[in-house]
């Protein structure tokens, strides 16, 4: 009895779907850069004045040691 594990298809299947996402989001790059907006202009900026220390966690909970 012939053991049928679809592995081409399976390989074809991953290779299609894996270009497919690679030019759908590479058309969304280029068009944001062609437009002037760049994707990276979207994403924030993040600095370590705007991580939450310990003691204003305590605070917020009323947490004692």
């Amino acid at each position: 009895m012939k053991k049928d594990t679809y592995f081409w298809e399976s390989v074809a299947c991953y290779l299609f779907c894996t270009v497919f996402l690679i030019g759908f989001f590479g058309v969304m790059f280029i068009a944001a850069e062609l437009s002037g907006n760049p994707l990276s202009s979207f994403i924030p900026e993040f600095s370590w004045e705007m991580i939450i220390k310990w003691e204003d966690i305590k605070a917020i909970f009323d947490l004692k040691e």
